[in-house]
């Protein structure tokens, strides 16, 4: 992202507009809260279309702007203490990303649409960390005696295309206030 300022100016569009700030993997609120920003307004006589839903994925929610590889190879579920929702064991996946229509079900609700893929299909702006990647992904070097620059390097490749790192979570917190 050459310019991470813009992608705020440039996305920012909607009349009512809603920052959510993820430092924790707290499963599936992380992304039922811009959902249920969403539902309501849309219940209300507003479509998706006239809000603006950033979700700053950030701290110990980063591992969600990864792929399933990265996952698997460094146990990030295990790490980060995210669950599977389809086996309840530590996740070996991304359980957000390549996700089924009826992964996530809410009493009252039944099944709700909650992976990252929906989220942006619904107008939701998800950006990342890059402080987080940094300091997660040296610590993970430094347990498995990798290098740094080539762990961060592999987590960089290794992200959901779609979600820009920023500078950081708060940084990214406070221009996405600015921007109203």
């Amino acid at each position: 992202l050459t310019d991470p300022d813009e992608w705020f100016k440039t996305n920012i569009k909607g009349k009512h507009k809603i920052i959510f700030d993820a430092p924790e993997p707290k499963a599936m609120m992380t992304f039922a809260w811009p959902k249920a920003f969403l539902l309501t307004n849309k219940a209300t006589g507003t479509d998706a279309k006239d809000c603006s839903v950033v979700l700053v994925l950030r701290h110990n929610a980063i591992p969600y702007v990864l792929g399933d590889e990265l996952w698997a190879k460094y146990k990030l579920g295990e790490m980060f203490k995210i669950n599977d929702p389809r086996t309840s064991a530590p996740a070996t996946r991304n359980p957000f990303w390549d996700t089924k229509p009826d992964d996530f079900k809410m009493p009252g609700l039944g099944a709700v649409p909650l992976g990252i893929r929906d989220l942006q299909a619904d107008g939701v702006l998800i950006c990342a960390c890059d402080l987080a990647l940094t300091v997660f992904s040296a610590v993970v070097a430094m347990n498995t005696n990798q290098e740094a620059a080539a762990v961060k390097a592999e987590w960089v490749a290794g992200m959901i295309p779609s979600i820009p790192a920023m500078p950081s979570g708060v940084w990214a917190v406070g221009r996405a206030q600015e921007h109203g």
